[in-house]
């Protein structure tokens, strides 16, 4: 498994793993907006939207520090 890991952690890999890692985050987490309705309704959509957002900027620079060789070299 070891001998795989570099082509694992290429930019272009690591960008599709965090498109996956998004995409289900951000399904898992808008559950609890859609189950419920009115004010608690937007409640969860702002909370769920600061989280999804907090969570693309951290793999997106995960991505680009990765591309640049700063990190997984």
């Amino acid at each position: 498994m070891l001998d795989y890991l570099p082509f694992l952690i290429s930019a272009n890999s690591l960008g599709v793993i965090s498109l996956i890692i998004f995409l289900a985050s951000s399904l898992i987490l808008t559950i609890p907006v859609f189950a419920t309705r009115g004010g608690t309704q937007i409640a969860w959509f702002g909370i769920v939207g600061f989280l999804l957002t907090v969570e693309a900027v951290i793999l997106i620079i995960l991505v680009v520090l990765t591309s640049q060789g700063e990190i997984f070299q």
